[in-house]
C-alpha cells in the first residue's frame, strides 16, 4: 500500500497524519514540539513516531509539513513563526526530506488546512473556498479550481494581519490594528477579563484561567458579558470576511480553530455583519459555515497536498 504522510508543527505539538493515497486517513498521533530543543530534534521525534506507526507492508511515497508563520513554499524555508522564533531560517523540506528520503512539500498551516477542508471537509464541491483558522492566532488559505493559491512567495491567506484599524492593538506581528489583535483568542479572553472586571460579575468572572471555551460555555448559558463579547468578536469577523469576499469573491468561507468551538455564537453576527457591508447583495450568495475536520485539518491537509504534488 502506498502511503502520505501529513505532519502539522505547532508551538507546542505536532499532529500526524498517515493516508492512502485514496485519502483514507490510517493512523493519527501527537508528539511533543519541545521547540527550544530545535527543528532537528523535532523531526528525530516525528520519525521515531512514524516507524513505530506505519502500517506494516506500506510504502511511504511523499510527505507534506505545515507549519505556523510565513513560510517559503518553495525552499521551505521558516522565515517567521511567532511560536517558533529560534527555528527562523531553518528549511523544513530539507530537513524532513533527509528524514524521510521521499520528496516533501512545505507549507503554511493554515494553507494546509483549507486545502484539507477544500477535499476532504467544508469545502467540497466548491470552486473558490476559502478557510479562515481563529486560534491564538488568525490564519487562512485560499483554493481555487482545486489548487492550493499561496501568491508569489507563499505568503498569501495571511488574512489575520489585515488592518481594520491603523490605531487600534499592538499585533504579535508587531503591528498595531491587524484583524488577529482583536479576534485572536488572547484578544478575546483579553476583552472579556476587562468587560468582566467593569461589570463586577458574570458567570466566569472568577476564573483566572480564563479560555474562549469558558466564555462560550457561560455565553450558552446565558452571561450577558460572554454574550456581548463573542458577538463582537463575530461582528469583526464578518468585517473582515466581506473585505474577502470583495477581493476574491468565493462560493464559502468556513471558519476552523479552536475559537470556531463557539459556533453560531460567533457565525451568527459574523454572517450579520458580512451581509451589512456587502458592497452588493449579489454578493451574499456565499456561504459562511464552520469547518469540518478539527485540529486534524492540517496534517490531513499537509499529506494531500503532497498526493496533488507528487502523485
Amino acid at each position: 500500500m502506498k502511503l502520505l504522510f501529513g505532519i502539522d508543527i505547532g508551538g507546542t505539538d505536532i499532529k500526524l497524519a498517515v493516508l492512502s493515497v485514496d485519502g483514507d486517513v490510517l493512523k493519527e498521533g501527537v508528539v511533543p514540539t519541545l521547540a527550544g530543543n530545535g527543528p532537528g530534534q523535532a523531526a528525530d521525534r516525528v520519525k521515531v513516531w512514524a516507524e513505530a506507526n506505519l502500517p506494516e507492508g506500506g510504502e511511504l511515497i511523499a510527505a507534506g509539513v505545515g507549519c505556523a508563520g510565513l513560510i517559503e513554499s518553495e525552499s521551505g524555508i521558516v522565515v517567521s513563526s511567532p511560536n517558533l522564533r529560534e527555528w527562523a531560517g531553518t528549511s523544513l523540506l530539507k530537513l524532513y526530506s533527509g528524514r524521510f528520503d521521499v520528496p516533501v512539500v512545505v507549507a503554511n498551516d493554515a494553507n494546509c488546512a483549507a486545502y484539507g477542508e477544500y477535499h476532504m471537509g467544508s469545502g467540497k464541491g466548491t470552486r473558490v473556498f476559502v478557510c479562515v483558522t481563529l486560534g491564538t492566532g488568525v490564519g487562512g488559505g485560499i483554493v481555487i479550481d482545486g489548487k492550493l493559491f499561496t501568491g508569489s512567495a507563499g505568503f498569501a491567506g495571511e488574512i489575520g494581519h489585515m488592518v481594520i484599524d491603523p490605531a487600534g492593538p499592538v499585533c504579535t506581528c508587531g503591528k498595531r490594528g491587524c484583524l488577529e489583535a482583536f479576534i485572536g483568542a488572547d484578544a478575546i479572553v483579553r476583552e472579556a477579563k476587562r468587560r468582566m472586571t467593569a461589570k463586577s460579575g458574570g458567570a466566569v468572572s472568577s476564573t483566572e484561567d480564563l479560555t474562549v471555551r469558558d466564555i462560550a460555555v457561560a455565553a450558552s448559558r446565558g452571561d450577558e458579558v460572554a454574550v456581548e463579547v463573542l458577538a463582537d468578536t463575530g461582528a469583526l469577523l464578518g468585517a473582515g470576511l466581506a473585505d474577502i469576499a470583495h477581493i476574491i469573491n468565493p462560493d464559502r468561507i468556513a471558519i476552523g480553530g479552536g475559537v470556531s468551538g463557539a459556533g453560531e455564537l460567533i457565525l451568527a453576527p459574523a454572517r450579520k455583519r458580512f451581509a451589512e457591508l456587502l458592497m452588493h447583495e449579489a454578493l451574499g450568495k456565499v456561504e459562511i459555515v464552520q469547518a469540518e475536520l478539527g485540529n486534524t485539518a492540517s496534517s490531513i491537509g499537509a499529506a494531500l497536498l503532497a498526493r496533488g504534488r507528487f502523485v
